[in-house]
């Protein structure tokens, strides 16, 4: 009746028809599986300075106002490791609004967190990985921010999606004004 050629285009057509709807089944039930992780980030510190930060990440490095913060966090997020889940992806924003912009996010610190054993977190007196300044390059006018612990769980198939865990507020402290240097070539007077 049917030659082999024919016998098996069928069963791939029908093999591919069974595993896309496999895919789709899986990428709707896997942000359905529950998982409890556990999660605290403490603030310890916020200090403002003034001036210029030689920043790898930022190649500006305009003049300008910097916020510092030390903070711990505990975290154990392996409750969100599953059959799909190839890694998770975990940072901290801090949200604020000023005069010039509704609403700013800058990412303050990361974590690419590849197994079950690298998710339980502890980190005690850590400081920023990134740095933290306004966009005017003042803190002017803003006086609050909110730090949020974000996790991004990365599937093997289906869609990523962020999931904000914690939001803590804080006050952003104003810097002290800069120490006026004397110019180059005038020396003070030792009168």
């Amino acid at each position: 009746m049917y030659n082999l050629l024919q016998r098996l285009s069928g069963i791939t057509s029908f093999a591919m028809s069974v595993l896309m709807a496999l895919a789709v089944v899986i990428s709707v039930i896997t942000p359905l599986i529950p998982s409890s992780p556990t999660h605290q980030v403490t603030l310890h510190n916020v200090q403002t300075t003034s001036g210029r930060l030689m920043d790898p990440y930022d190649k500006t490095s305009k003049s300008a106002e910097y916020a510092r913060l030390t903070f711990d966090v505990d975290a154990d997020l392996s409750s969100m490791f599953n059959w799909n889940t190839k890694l998770l992806f975990a940072y901290i924003t801090a949200d604020y609004d000023s005069p010039n912009f509704d609403t700013n996010r800058v990412v303050i610190w990361d974590r690419i967190i590849r197994n079950k054993r690298q998710a339980k977190l502890r980190l005690r007196k850590h400081h920023n990985k990134y740095s933290f300044r306004n966009y005017a390059l003042t803190f002017d006018g803003i006086e609050r921010a909110n730090l949020t612990l974000h996790i991004n769980p990365v599937p093997y198939l289906g869609l990523m999606y962020d999931k904000p865990m914690l939001s803590i507020p804080i006050d952003i402290p104003r810097a002290p004004e800069p120490i006026d240097k004397p110019a180059k070539g005038k020396r003070k007077s030792s009168r």
